[in-house]
């Protein structure tokens, strides 16, 4: 490949990691490093383009987002949070252990079998992406096989670091100040303003690409009666642990909210009622053995909605979800219902 082809290439990279200024989570980020990556693929001619990104790009910590020629095995993705921290180390950076690194899957282009040898990511090339002295991220470029990237190839990737890493700083701090604006100080979850801006977007996502979305609505069980009888630290302690046990029950790509006081709701893109009432369940059990003092079991009642036909609007599926909410309470609390 010519270089000058590869350097266009490169910048069409950069030009869409621009657009990252725009993104409102960080699944839209996420999005545009796997367009990215597939630009890298034909302008370096590799096999694995990986992003180690900051704790703070996501909501579980350190992360690499990873596009690849082929899914990855579990050997080939110890072996690529291996070099990741080989790499940042490299670089004067102290990285966390291997295993603290989220793995977020991005592109995979082609099936396993079409690789000789895909257990282990070869480093291929690696650079700190910095902006104005701060370190936003790293890219690393690896390969099924070990070899060489070619003098062009790797002039051409040198070329492409700042704008990326300016981008990348411009994409990740519009996420913090959102989320700083949109977060709930006490739990972590989203707060009443990024849940209605949270199940706006989705909603408008799933219509335009008619798929599958579901809200649960959850009330922690006589809230009042905890905080009068142990007082109001105790029932914010339990609210920071449902919200952690929520959380883990949960996909990366679930929005937990906390609406006020006691009442929280999950956003489920692509998940239709079935499901989300299975998740539901699920968020119950995770949080059934969680008492207030010594002695006073914490229990939710929960609805489940699912977007459909009759449901043209967040403020429908929001009412829809309520309903099913409050059967759950007229039934005796401690249950899961579903929309009628």
């Amino acid at each position: 490949m010519h270089a000058t082809d590869t350097a266009l290439q490169l910048e069409d990279a950069a030009r869409l990691l621009a657009l990252a200024d725009a993104c409102a989570d960080s699944r839209d980020l996420e999005a545009l490093l796997t367009r990215v990556a597939s630009v890298f693929f034909q302008a370096a001619q590799t096999d694995v383009v990986a992003f180690a990104l900051p704790p703070t790009a996501t909501p579980h910590g350190p992360a690499i987002h990873v596009s690849s020629r082929a899914p990855l095995n579990a050997l080939a993705e110890r072996s690529l949070r291996e070099q990741t921290v080989a790499a940042l180390e490299q670089h004067g950076i102290e990285p966390p252990p291997p295993e603290v690194f989220e793995l977020i899957r991005g592109t995979e282009l082609t099936p396993l079998r079409a690789v000789g040898r895909a257990d282990q990511v070869h480093p291929l090339w690696s650079k700190a992406l910095e902006f104005e002295g701060e370190l936003v991220g790293m890219l690393l470029i690896g390969g099924f096989q070990d070899w060489i990237l070619s003098a062009r190839s790797e002039q051409a990737l040198d070329q492409a670091v700042a704008p990326i890493g300016r981008a990348l700083f411009q994409a990740l701090s519009f996420i913090q100040l959102r989320n700083r604006t949109h977060e709930d100080a006490l739990t972590g979850a989203l707060n009443r303003r990024g849940f209605d801006e949270a199940l706006r977007r989705e909603v408008d996502r799933a219509r335009r690409g008619r798929r599958d979305l579901s809200l649960i609505m959850i009330d922690v069980d006589r809230f009042k009666a905890i905080n009068d009888r142990y007082g109001h630290p105790a029932g914010d302690d339990i609210l920071i642990r449902l919200s952690a046990r929520m959380t883990r029950a949960l996909r990366r790509s679930d929005f937990l909210c906390r609406l006020g006081g006691d009442e929280f709701a999950i956003v489920l893109p692509e998940v239709g009622e079935d499901v989300a009432h299975a998740v539901a369940e699920r968020v119950a059990q995770a949080c059934s053995d969680l008492v207030a003092g010594d002695e006073t079991p914490v229990t939710l009642s929960i609805g489940v909605a699912g977007l459909n036909l009759a449901v043209g609007s967040p403020s429908d599926l929001v009412r829809r979800a309520d309903e099913a909410l409050y059967a759950a309470k007229r039934a005796g609390r401690a249950r899961v219902s579903r929309a009628g």
